[in-house]
């Protein structure tokens, strides 16, 4: 790999990192967070367990699927980007930025409807990293 396609590879394993560790805390994470507070009005321990269950069961799966696609996104990373597959260089930036721009399309959603600080900068700067890498990977030294 040139200089530049390394740093569109980094861009984009920072971004996949930065998504399975969110990932994981939206999956591992025993209650709602600060914002879901806001937007409940409630404190988690005022809902009803049927409630609860039904928030938890949502986090988990959100939170299993932007692991599982961060660790397909790595994949394709690590051996066909690296071995120069020309699929990649699309097929990486297209899924990730749908992924990230879907979470950003929530976050902003909730924000606008609730007035809750969502997290914003998370998906943010995912999209962010991928735009550069994507132009990264497309320069020449």
């Amino acid at each position: 790999m040139d200089g530049f396609t390394w740093a569109a590879f980094t861009c984009y394993l920072l971004a996949v990192i930065f998504a399975v560790i969110f990932g994981f805390m939206y999956l591992l994470n025993p209650k709602f967070f600060n914002y879901h507070e806001w937007v409940m009005g409630k404190k988690w321990e005022e809902l009803d367990s049927k409630l609860q269950t039904l928030i938890i069961a949502f986090m988990k799966g959100v939170g299993g699927a932007i692991v599982a696609l961060g660790l397909a996104l790595a994949a394709m990373i690590f051996f066909a980007f690296r071995s120069d597959e020309m699929w990649s260089y699309y097929t990486i930036p297209i899924v990730s930025l749908i992924g990230w721009g879907i979470w950003l399309y929530i976050m902003i959603f909730i924000r606008k409807k609730t007035n809750a600080k969502t997290p914003i900068f998370v998906p943010t700067v995912g999209i962010a990293l991928i735009i550069v890498g994507f132009i990264l990977s497309f320069l020449e030294i």
